[in-house]
């Protein structure tokens, strides 16, 4: 027996929809993102903070890890360092998990901590001894499932 064409369309309609899981983002004034240079440890201290009442996540591959740097290679995080943009190192320029690389929740009203080494963009010392060093890192969460 052969399917109506129409049948079968509406049949991948309906499986790519139930993979589709478009994230609910917060508005900016639900969080906050706090980057403090902390250059007697040659690292940047990054806080997130949830102001709202909902559990918040972020993605795995966009935070940084616990070793103080990426997993996969991030296009938005960039190092100003003088007239320089220095991109951070990662072990991976991309990655692929089948659904999804893991996220970091955070319960309403609380804080999410990390830190990204200087060497994660390059020599920590020659960072370290720059007066005009600037972080620029997105974070992007999401509301939890």
């Amino acid at each position: 027996m052969a399917w109506p064409r129409g049948r079968i369309l509406l049949g991948l309609a309906a499986l790519l929809a139930s993979c589709a899981t478009p994230f609910q983002r917060p508005p900016a004034e639900k969080f906050r993102l706090d980057i403090v240079d902390n250059a007697d440890a040659r690292r940047f201290e990054i806080t997130l903070t949830s102001l709202d009442t909902r559990a918040m996540c972020v993605s795995g591959e966009s935070w940084p890890n616990d070793i103080g740097g990426f997993d996969v290679s991030q296009e938005s995080a960039y190092l100003q360092v003088d007239a320089q943009a220095l991109a951070p190192s990662s072990s991976f320029s991309s990655v692929y998990c089948p659904g999804g690389c893991g996220e970091h929740r955070i319960a309403p009203k609380a804080t999410l901590r990390r830190t990204i080494n200087y060497a994660t963009f390059g020599d920590a010392g020659t960072i370290a001894a720059s007066p005009s060093k600037v972080l620029h890192f997105v974070a992007t969460p999401y509301y939890c499932r």
